[in-house]
């Protein structure tokens, strides 16, 4: 669902020190539920944090940032050639 930033099969570097996003459409990795994912996040005023993919295919959704517990914020991403 982060494709074309992230495609299947590549590995991601994430910083585990940053685990509050703050700034807007940053890309995280989380748990919501038991469902582990990489998105990008937008957290809002009111406590709802949007979730968007850059697969512009897949349906962005809503989340309360209490329900998600994050791993950390991507900040690299090892492209296969």
């Amino acid at each position: 669902s982060m494709a074309p930033t992230i495609e299947g099969g590549e590995i991601v570097l994430s910083d585990r020190t940053q685990q509050t996003p703050r700034d807007a459409d940053l890309v995280w990795a989380f748990a919501w539920g038991e469902i582990g994912a990489i998105k990008r996040l937008r957290p809002m005023p009111d406590g709802v944090v949007k979730i968007l993919s850059d697969n512009p295919n897949v349906p962005d959704d809503t989340a309360f940032h209490e329900d998600l517990h994050i791993f950390g914020r991507v900040v690299g991403v090892w492209k296969r050639i």
